[in-house]
């Protein structure tokens, strides 16, 4: 019976306990909460100064050591949240700036309505303090502007005699200078009155400069393309050595003993050339076409009608069948190489 009396005992004194504990608890929670509140109230009531940088500091230190004695229950996060102003106004130097608190008190509430995540929020919220009072400061130590004395150092450095030409402009050059920034700021006025949008006038500004670059590489290619035309003709008219029609009679001759049609027809028609030009039918400028030619000898008045009517027909023979194989790759034959022949008997070529 004395076992069971002793753990009867036992259990009543830690059921009393339980009992004194909870009356302790719940005693405490009015006693400090109408003390924070009130602070709290006081704090409400009375006009918010700027903060100054080195001030703003000591504020978010002051509200991160509140922050871990109020995150014991949800009661101390509310009033700890209610504390908060809407934005902090903060003073740095010359400028004046509006600090937020809605992030710190949206991460408060979630901690206050969410247990599960509350650790996460509350550490949340400090990292946000913490990154507040390193910009704080930051700001702090950066260096305030000395007009006054940047002016004088300007104007020291502009003195120099780097900057001679600079000040030794002639009439021309300040009023070409006074041009182009009248175009310049009609162009900015007119983009900011487009729509009413300036990015509306950063559209039409890039596409501006996008059309700039087009026409640029346009006349680049253009200019590149016609050099190397030019370089192609003067190659042409190059490659087309300076021979007697006789030479050119002989290498078509050789080519033909060889089986090489082509070649062989293409040296009969430089002999047809050749001999024109002899006669003066045709002047010498090997950068012209084959069709060319024949549009020179329709011109020529050095002929009689009836020999310049001949010596074209031939010549347009010619022309036609070296278009076809020298250019075209059609196959030449033998019989090609000898109407040549023939073609250049007209064109006065007297052939042994």
């Amino acid at each position: 019976m004395f076992p069971e009396r002793r753990r009867r005992l036992i259990n009543a004194a830690v059921v009393t306990c339980r009992i004194v504990a909870a009356f302790l608890v719940f005693s405490w929670v009015p006693t400090r909460q109408p003390v924070l509140s009130a602070k709290n109230a006081t704090q409400a009531t009375s006009p918010a100064e700027p903060f100054d940088t080195a001030s703003f500091g000591r504020e978010l230190s002051r509200l991160k050591s509140d922050l871990e004695t109020a995150r014991k229950s949800a009661a101390s996060l509310r009033a700890y949240r209610d504390s908060l102003p809407k934005a902090w106004t903060v003073k740095a130097g010359e400028q004046e700036f509006e600090v937020s608190t809605s992030p710190l008190t949206s991460r408060l509430t979630h901690a206050e309505k969410e247990p599960a995540v509350r650790e996460l929020q509350l550490d949340q919220a400090r990292d946000f303090l913490d990154a507040l009072a390193l910009e704080a400061s930051s700001a702090s130590s950066t260096p305030t502007a000395d007009l006054p004395s940047a002016k004088t150092k300007l104007a020291r450095i502009l003195a120099g005699s780097e900057f001679a030409s600079r000040r030794q402009q002639s009439w021309w050059d300040r009023l070409r200078e006074r041009i182009n920034r009248i175009i310049f700021d009609a162009f900015v006025r007119l983009l900011n009155r487009v729509g009413g949008q300036k990015s509306m006038g950063e559209v039409l500004l890039w596409l501006g400069v996008c059309l700039a670059a087009v026409l640029i590489a346009y006349w680049i290619f253009r200019r590149w393309f016609r050099a190397a035309r030019m370089a192609e003709m003067a190659l042409q008219s190059a490659g087309v050595p300076t021979r007697s029609w006789q030479q050119w009679v002989f290498a078509s001759r050789a080519a033909a003993a060889q089986g090489d049609y082509r070649v062989a027809i293409h040296c009969a028609y430089w002999a047809g050339i050749a001999r024109l030009e002899e006669l003066g039918a045709v002047s010498a400028d090997r950068a012209k076409t084959p069709r060319e030619y024949l549009r020179t000898l329709t011109k020529s008045k050095l002929l009689v009608s009836e020999t310049q009517a001949t010596r074209y027909q031939a010549l347009s023979m010619l022309t036609s069948r070296l278009e076809k194989i020298w250019y075209g790759y059609h196959v030449a034959t033998e019989a090609d190489f000898l109407e040549s022949l023939t073609q250049l008997e007209i064109l006065g070529c007297h052939l042994p």
